[in-house]
């Protein structure tokens, strides 16, 4: 998001589902949850309008030569403790909770220095009055990284989900011509001797972004590339992460774009909801659904509501539920922050001067599905 990531999401656009959809989401939610809370009080769901991230036509390019966007194994799907989770191996294995699931956020600072960086999260902890466990932070393609915001976040216990973007032209990358840059970084990463989560080039699947991305066989290629690239200088302290746009999973923009089970760690999205009248799990649910394929951790990489912030208490709320009946997830991200998108248009979703958002998110902080049991991971 350009004013508070430096990138920002394409346009939004509301897609409506039928009513009896979501009231089997609804349902689904409600029993997951009063198992999952033995007894405690759900907030309860709310009613969905429907709505995903980056609407727009299909994005051009040839299928994967991973196996065209469709993930490999069998459909049945992974419970917690689920052995084809725990055969991951290196930093992925080891930043996958055994049980529950990171809550965290990208909090957006009041200048893109590591100082500031810091002191947003730390801001943000305070006015939830709860530490978070997961910290999500961008860095353009020619910023350095991890920087020393990066290094303090590992330091202190956090699991870190690094964002790499900007718009590098993938044929280049594949080619070869950035090869110097990709060592530095993957030396540098490599450097901080503990596990982080990695994205390169989140969202590709965005229709403004293929003149640099050049559509899904290119960008395979350059993924691929990176990898190798980092693999070659020992940084194999990288859980690969591939994310989308949510909405891309709606429309079948985004499948194209995965790179296959042998090259990805985790699975992604980034998921909107055009106001708190659709639930996340509405939001996300053709994401998920794909997902459950794959057989690997999910990653709710940016999530947020618009509409009136006086809703999002209980949209908040209904959101934190969708890890308790959905295991598969393993991380989800809150994205606080305002600014402009690509279509310069605003977008608002700080939770800062909310009280009672501000509440409801330290409340998700206490359940025990985010209080995830992993292995020491720091």
């Amino acid at each position: 998001m350009t004013s508070h990531r430096r990138e920002r999401l394409g346009s939004k656009r509301a897609v409506w589902f039928s009513a009896a959809g979501a009231v089997a989401v609804i349902v689904a939610a409600a029993l997951a949850v009063a198992f999952a809370r033995q007894g405690q009080t759900p907030s309860g769901p709310i009613d969905s309008s429907g709505f995903g991230s980056s609407p727009s036509h299909t994005a051009t390019g040839t299928s994967s030569p991973h196996g065209s966007g469709q993930p490999s194994g069998s459909s049945a799907s992974p419970s917690p403790g689920d052995p084809r989770l725990a055969k991951e191996s290196g930093p992925a294995a080891r930043l996958i909770p055994k049980s529950g699931a990171y809550l965290g956020a990208y909090v957006g600072p009041t200048s893109y220095t590591p100082d500031a960086e810091i002191a947003a999260v730390r801001s943000f902890e305070r006015s939830v009055g709860s530490s978070i466990s997961l910290v999500h932070n961008y860095h353009p393609w020619y910023s350095p990284f991890p920087n020393a915001a990066d290094q303090y976040f590992v330091n202190h216990g956090k699991v870190l989900l690094l964002t790499w973007g900007g718009t590098p032209d993938t044929k280049k990358i594949a080619a070869g011509d950035y090869d110097s840059l990709i060592t530095q970084r993957a030396r540098a990463v490599k450097r901080l001797h503990r596990p982080i989560l990695l994205e390169f080039r989140h969202e590709m699947d965005r229709p403004n972004l293929q003149w640099a991305i050049h559509g899904p066989k290119a960008y395979i290629a350059a993924w691929d590339h990176i990898r190798k690239v980092f693999t070659k200088v020992g940084a194999t302290n990288v859980g690969w992460v591939w994310c989308p746009t949510g909405w891309g999973f709606r429309n079948g923009r985004a499948q194209p774009f995965y790179p296959g089970n042998s090259e990805v760690d985790w699975v992604c999205a980034d998921v909107y909801s055009v106001s708190a009248s659709q639930t996340l799990q509405d939001a996300a649910h053709p994401f998920l659904s794909w997902a459950r394929h794959t057989h690997k951790p999910v990653l709710i990489g940016e999530f947020a509501a618009g509409g009136s912030s006086a809703a999002w208490p209980r949209w908040l709320l209904a959101a934190g539920e969708l890890a308790e009946f959905d295991p598969q997830i393993k991380g989800m991200a809150y994205f606080d922050a305002n600014g402009t998108d690509s279509q310069g248009r605003s977008f608002q979703y700080w939770l800062g001067g909310n009280a009672p958002a501000l509440r409801a998110f330290g409340q998700m902080l206490g359940w025990p599905v985010f209080r995830p049991d992993h292995p020491a991971s720091q």
